[in-house]
């Protein structure tokens, strides 16, 4: 309420004995009181919104879920891995140094001696976090400053373990999650919260007794809800084992690929030519797709919600004879799988 609207209210409830005209004692004494009054209003409503956690963002967000669960945010992770060094007399290098991919930098983690020439492996890791260290296979190549006897350098595989912070949505959910489905005495759930402590991890499938008493599966996928990586895995794996009830064993998989093929006789809009669209609606089957990896109940990738989607891609006018693998109908999809788009033709 304005403190316009208060000052109103209290001079309508002003016998009219009184002078209530603006300038008189009692407007003047009431305007000031409704000022007070009108801050405290906004103050008040504040604090209301902040009980709903629906309202609450960033650091806000990270102390209300701390304090009432304990759950912390998952924060963005540093890019690492090996580099592979050519060195062409014995030299040394120090912690901090440089190697680079472009732009990107990693330094290196150890001191390291080398005392004859010949190829070494040394890890790095980013100096920027988040996604941004993750770089293909070779990328790594430069040296941002001269380093004395090394005259190569290369990533024989790729980074792919760097990510960013927790967002606010995958957080709330999680607060969610611990209240509607808590996790306690080694339960699905508490798996499901175990594997979420650690940074990089999306969605998760628990599968308790998969094979046998005692045995748990845990499947995962990472942030950006594809395959998890190797070291992903391993790093969930060693975090639920320090967690675990004691005599339970645990598996940690990530999610096989199905390929989906889609093809119709797709109608294009003006102005719009194949190559525009290709592209497009790869990338908004591919969004479906995602949206829906490991989803509770889910045992068909649906061909009328994948029509659904393709209409929605910009150009696309109409579609007919639209088939997924082959097939006019659904596609079985297993509990383990996540569907990713494989080639998409126009006929």
């Amino acid at each position: 309420m304005s403190a316009e609207t208060i000052l109103q209210n209290m001079l309508n409830n002003t016998d009219n004995k009184f002078d209530k005209s603006d300038g008189s004692w009692t407007y003047d004494v009431q305007k000031a009181v409704a000022i007070e009054l009108g801050e405290h209003e906004v103050f008040t409503e504040e604090i209301i919104d902040k009980i709903n956690i629906e309202n609450l963002t960033g650091e806000e967000l990270t102390r209300f879920v701390f304090q009432r669960t304990g759950i912390k945010r998952n924060v963005a992770t540093f890019a690492t891995g090996e580099v592979l060094l050519t060195v062409t007399a014995p030299t040394s290098i120090s912690a901090g140094e440089l190697v680079a991919a472009e732009d990107i930098f990693y330094q290196f983690i150890n001191d390291d001696v080398f005392n004859v020439a010949g190829q070494y492996y040394v890890f790095v890791r980013s100096v920027q976090s988040g996604e941004v260290g993750n770089v293909p296979a070779g990328a790594i190549n430069s040296f941002p400053t001269t380093l004395p006897n090394i005259s190569a350098v290369t990533n024989e595989t790729a980074f792919t373990n760097g990510y960013p912070a927790e967002t606010d949505a995958s957080l709330r959910q999680r607060y969610y999650d611990k209240l509607q489905r808590p996790g306690k005495a080694g339960n699905k759930y508490h798996y499901r919260e175990w594997a979420h402590e650690v940074a990089g991890v999306g969605k998760v499938k628990v599968f308790p007794r998969w094979d046998g008493p005692l045995t748990v599966k845990v499947a995962i996928l990472d942030i950006n809800n594809e395959l998890a990586p190797p070291l992903l895995i391993s790093e969930v794996y060693n975090h639920i084992e320090q967690e675990r009830p004691f005599g339970a064993f645990v598996t940690v998989v990530t999610a096989t690929e199905l390929i989906i093929n889609l093809s119709g006789d797709f109608t294009l809009k003006s102005g719009f030519s194949w190559q525009d669209v290709e592209p497009l609606m790869t990338a908004q089957i591919t969004k479906y797709f995602k949206a829906i990896a490991f989803e509770e109940g889910l045992t068909y990738i649906s061909h009328a919600q994948v029509g659904r989607e393709i209409l929605s891609v910009p150009g696309i006018e109409d579609y007919a004879n639209l088939q997924l693998n082959g097939s006019t109908g659904n596609i079985p999809i297993d509990e383990l799988e996540v569907a990713v788009v494989g080639t998409v033709t126009n006929v």
